[in-house]
């Protein structure tokens, strides 16, 4: 018997589904707690060690929609890519970003990131929604957020199951700047702009939850490992009235093909508006040696 769920997975749809993998996915955390620093076996598809946390937060998603019946294809961290064939919605997962923040222990920010496609888009635009998950119990963790297209960027701050809606803001005194320093290129970039002082928290997530929660103004990261981040962050700061560039065509993600995900070390402008993209994007361009 077929079980798929012929109804369509509207955006209203994963808006009403998304807080409760939200709640699933904290139980489920929670229940991890130390065992969830074990490593397991083999190494994944890009040689990385995988924390069972790791796997077993992604295994939760997945089996959060499966159930459900939509025909969704999978692109992941972990479980690698499936059930592409066929699919109408394509998912991107990264069970754990921040996995070495979460390996220290120390309750900083790391969490589960999730962005939802329509198969017959081939753009970053042909989103369904996103829903990002923060675990973190320092200063600014602890919170969910979901996006869907059309209805705005929600936030549960505490998650205490209630979801206000959040914009970003225009770039004040006192707004945190982001970098991804672990890779060059971004290191490189963030040198360019000497007079912005960025953050480094290892982790993606909280950047962009920081930028659609109007508490930052811009974000340096690049593609790689199939920017899981980039597309799961790409719907939420969008429905939050922010922006999302890559660098070198100065044109909004909404406009590409996802295709670019696949790509290595391409620049990624994440920021509050186009103007300010703009001004950011002609610093970066200006050739310093």
């Amino acid at each position: 018997m077929d079980k798929t769920n012929d109804n369509g997975l509207t955006p209203q749809r994963f808006f009403n589904l998304a807080p409760l993998l939200a709640n699933k996915l904290r139980a489920r955390y929670l229940e991890l707690e130390e065992g969830g620093r074990q490593f397991l076996g083999p190494s994944n598809q890009f040689g990385d060690q995988t924390l069972v946390a790791d796997w077993e937060l992604e295994e939760a998603v997945i089996q959060f929609w499966q159930a459900t019946g939509y025909r969704i294809g999978w692109i992941t961290e972990e479980h690698g890519s499936f059930n592409l064939e066929g699919a109408k919605y394509i998912a991107y997962v990264d069970g754990l970003d921040g996995s070495a923040v979460y390996l220290a222990g120390d309750g900083g920010r790391c969490g589960t990131m999730m962005g939802l496609y329509d198969a017959r888009w081939s753009n970053f635009g042909g989103y369904i929604g996103s829903i990002i998950v923060d675990y973190g119990r320092i200063a600014g963790g602890g919170n969910n957020l979901i996006a869907a297209h059309g209805l705005g960027a929600w936030v549960d701050s505490g998650a205490q199951g209630q979801y206000v809606r959040t914009v970003v803001k225009p770039k004040v005194k006192g707004l945190t700047a982001y970098a991804d320093l672990y890779f060059e290129s971004v290191s490189r970039a963030a040198e360019k702009l000497d007079k912005v002082k960025f953050s480094y928290l290892e982790a993606s997530l909280p950047y962009y939850i920081d930028l659609a929660r109007g508490l930052s103004w811009l974000v340096l990261e690049c593609t790689r490992k199939h920017s899981l981040e980039i597309a799961a962050a790409y719907p939420l700061v969008h429905e939050a009235k922010g922006v999302i560039v890559d660098l070198i065509t100065g044109r909004d993600l909404g406009k590409m093909s996802r295709g670019l995900a696949e790509s290595n070390n391409r620049l990624i402008v994440s920021t509050t508006d186009l103007q300010i993209a703009s001004k950011v994007r002609e610093r970066l361009l200006v050739d310093k040696r």
